[in-house]
């Protein structure tokens, strides 16, 4: 679900309340944590810091991730490249006609 279908005709109530009810969450929690000396301050303020500590290990997932698919097309690439010397992935072999054989119309090679 993305955040542009949450507004077409037929989404229900309900996702849309979850979604201003976590910006309420977003911005509420901190105003209670830094304004409220009780135990609901206390709270909000352990909440802060469990939130922040998994914020940062999300971007940590994401960026290894990301670091993960860059090292795979590497690899891939590097893998690559002995067959682009040959010439058999660069498409060159399908331009030029072998030496003794013929081609038929179906693009099968005979003697």
């Amino acid at each position: 679900m993305t955040l542009s279908s949450l507004f077409t005709d037929d989404v229900g109530p309900l996702p849309l309340l979850a979604v201003a009810g976590v910006g309420f969450l977003i911005w509420y929690v901190p105003y209670l944590g830094e304004t409220d000396p009780g135990w609901k301050g206390f709270i909000a303020n352990i909440l802060r810091i469990v939130f922040g500590i998994a914020f940062l290990v999300g971007l940590a997932v994401v960026f290894s991730v990301f670091m993960a698919a860059m090292v795979g097309l590497i690899a891939v690439l590097v893998f690559m490249l002995p067959l682009f010397a040959l010439g058999g992935a660069s498409g060159v072999a399908d331009r030029r006609r072998r030496r003794g054989y013929h081609r038929d119309p179906y693009g099968n090679d005979y003697y």
